[in-house]
């Protein structure tokens, strides 16, 4: 040991090397004279091997060492002559690595020798990774809340909507059975009506449909709440069905249709409810009928079949047998277009087209034997093709359950079905061609309503009468009535297209047109109108209301007459009513009749033959159209035609009055003077002055 004062500590610490993994393979790299420096590394690279050495010139073996990684050690560790650290996986941070020394007699370095170090954080981990972190966290809460409202309010939508629909069914199904009892004092009153048949007959009729209407939808109403339960009995279903095609042989032949029946088996028993499978086969059997056109057919064919159609059962719990009944309906009627054919099952549907079955029931039939067929686990398909036909295949499971019955008793419903389609009356039109009564077109499809429409315009009024829009227009062109009236939902065209076609013809768009209908919405108003109607009156309508928009429209033909008399000059009459731009086909008809008539003004022999040869009309045609524009029939207004332009003459030209008379087509002076003067009230001489 030395004597004296102990030596100052003479020894500074110097970093020579570090040492850092960088990859996989434990690369290393020196970096020197790093003390007081500041030694960034990725995030990857903190894995770190530190040597330091202390410089002494006297025993530098025995100069011992102790550091500090602030940040890793709260106190200095002691290494004694170790001159290495190693730190391994150091987290994302700032380090101040300190090392100090003492020298062999124990005297430390005042100030440690130290190195900043600085590993970077991975880029998930950064401050904007972090902010995205935050920002997409926020967001899927705010999704999440969002989705939860959303579910909270559809769930509360939904029992809203099933509380409403509750209640609508509930007071739906109260007012449709409270229907039943007026129907039932209806019908009883009806009965004791005495004398006027046909009109007891209608009451009676409509009243029954109506309350078989009421009846499906009280029944539709139970098989939305499974209420409404099957009555099985186990029976000869050829003979049950032989039986309902019996009961509807007379609408069949009501409406010249032939109805075939064809069971490929003569007799097959099974169980079935005669009531409800009679609702299904009279919905499908009475469509097929109605809308079959007279001389047509439908046949029913029968048969056992082994591919049954699997189908989920809702109302009752039976086995699913391999054997099923199939009963096909097959009609050569109008058919129904393809695009419609996936809807015709669903609830107050109707098939929207000209050429089919629009405007006619409810559409509550095919979804009420649909329902019931349901209910028997079975199933109804339909192939249709638009004016070839339609085929109706019902197939029904075939068990031996129920108790044996006998099933084939007379149905009361089945004659209801059948007294309520087939009415035989038939409806002759009344039009003489000599009368002056106003002739009226009843362009109709219900029989019922056609028979009403008679009695109110029976007295006033000759009749023709049209089933459907294409007859009505052919009836229209070939009569030219003075007013028709029409429905607009009709089979093969509607009132519409009626309208619209008539409204165009030269020789029918005078008439005019009285659209009656059920559709009383402002939107088919609007198109009514737009059509051409002259007005639109909604059903059930008023008797006195419709008889004074005939009054008013035959008073219009009156103002025609008066705006095309040939003695009015055209320009006066045409400022004679208001709207004149809607009367521009009358006057070019009438124009172009005074162009033939001045073009063969000098033929004396020139007549209404003649003219209906040139205009292109028949003589009934011409007849009817002149009389409704000029109360004139065609060979006075040809006479008129002449002695307008005497007239004319008489006043531009010096020409003596038998030149002119003989220029307008009258070879007999006297007979032209009296023409003329029974013309325009004077004679030709005074016309002169």
């Amino acid at each position: 040991m030395r004597q004296g004062i102990p030596h100052k500590l003479l020894i500074s610490i110097f970093l020579i090397a570090t040492f850092a993994t960088i990859d996989a393979q434990n690369k290393s790299f020196n970096v020197n004279q790093l003390n007081g420096e500041t030694l960034t590394l990725p995030y990857h690279q903190n894995d770190l091997t530190l040597e330091y050495v202390g410089i002494h010139f006297d025993n530098s073996d025995k100069i011992t060492y102790q550091y500090k990684m602030e940040g890793v050690h709260e106190d200095w560790v002691k290494v004694g002559t170790e001159r290495t650290a190693r730190f391994n996986n150091l987290p994302a941070g700032k380090y101040t690595f300190l090392v100090k020394a003492a020298n062999a007699d124990g005297v430390w370095n005042e100030t440690p020798a130290l190195l900043n170090i600085k590993v970077l954080a991975p880029w998930w981990w950064t401050w904007w990774a972090k902010l995205v972190y935050i920002l997409a966290a926020t967001t899927s809460l705010f999704a999440l809340y969002q989705f939860q409202l959303r579910r909270t309010l559809a769930a509360e939508e939904t029992r809203r909507l099933l509380e409403l629909d509750e209640v609508k069914t509930k007071m739906y199904t109260n007012i449709t059975h409270e229907f039943r009892t007026p129907l039932a004092v209806i019908q009883g009153l009806a009965e004791q009506i005495e004398g006027n048949d046909k009109t007891r007959a209608s009451i009676q009729r409509n009243s029954l449909n109506l309350l078989n209407l009421v009846n499906q939808m009280l029944d539709l109403a139970k098989l939305e709440s499974n209420t409404l339960s099957v009555s099985m009995i186990q029976g000869d279903i050829i003979t049950y069905l032989s039986y309902l095609m019996e009961s509807f042989q007379s609408f069949a032949k009501s409406k010249n249709i032939r109805l075939h029946f064809l069971p490929k088996v003569q007799n097959l028993q099974m169980d079935y409810d005669p009531d409800k499978l009679m609702k299904i086969i009279a919905n499908l059997l009475s469509n097929a009928i109605k809308f079959t056109e007279a001389d047509g057919n439908v046949y029913v064919q029968v048969e056992e079949t082994k591919d049954p159609a699997s189908i989920a059962i809702k109302s009752l719990e039976v086995l699913k047998p391999k054997r099923q009944l199939l009963i096909t309906i097959k009609d050569t009627g109008i058919g129904i277009p393809k695009d419609e054919l996936p809807h015709i099952f669903d609830r107050f549907y109707q098939v929207d087209g000209s050429m089919t079955r629009k405007g006619d029931g409810t559409g509550i039939g095919l979804a009420f034997a649909n329902e019931l067929t349901k209910l028997f686990n079975g199933t109804i398909a339909v192939e249709s093709q638009v004016g070839k036909g339609s085929s109706f295949q019902v197939s029904l499971p075939i068990s031996n359950i129920a108790a044996v019955k006998n099933g084939n008793a007379t149905h009361t419903l089945i004659q209801e079905v059948v007294k309520r389609e087939a009415n035989t009356e038939r409806f002759a039109d009344t039009f003489t061609p000599s009368t002056d009564v106003p002739l009226a077109l009843i362009v109709e499809d219900n029989k019922d309503v056609k028979a009403y429409l008679a009695t109110c315009l029976d007295k006033k009024y000759q009749l023709a009468f049209a089933a459907d829009g294409q007859e009505g227009v052919d009836k229209a062109i070939q009569l030219i009535p003075d007013i028709i009236i029409s429905d607009v939902m009709m089979p093969k065209k509607d009132g519409y297209e009626l309208c619209q076609l008539l409204k165009k013809d030269i020789r029918t768009s005078h008439i005019p047109i009285i659209l009656l209908t059920a559709k009383v919405d402002i939107d088919s108003k609007i198109v009514g109108l737009q059509k051409g109607a002259d007005a639109y009156i909604a059903k059930p309508f008023n008797r006195a209301e419709l008889m004074v928009r005939l009054e008013q429209l035959i008073l219009l033909r009156s103002q025609l007459q008066e705006r095309f008399a040939s003695s009015i000059p055209p320009k006066a009459a045409t400022e004679a009513i208001r709207g004149a731009e809607k009367f521009i086909l009358e006057d070019a008809f009438i124009k172009k009749l005074k162009k033939v008539i001045l073009t063969n003004m000098g033929d004396e022999k020139f007549n209404s033959t003649e003219l209906t040869k040139e205009i292109g009309m028949s003589s009934s045609q011409l007849y009817r159209k002149l009389k409704a524009l000029t109360d004139k029939s065609p060979a006075i207004f040809i006479r008129s035609v002449r002695l307008q332009k005497a007239n004319e003459l008489l006043q531009t030209t010096t020409k003596t009055i038998t030149e002119i008379g003989f220029e307008v087509g009258f070879k007999d002076t006297a007979y032209f003077s009296t023409c003329f003067s029974k013309e325009f009230g004077k004679s030709p001489r005074e016309a002169r002055k």
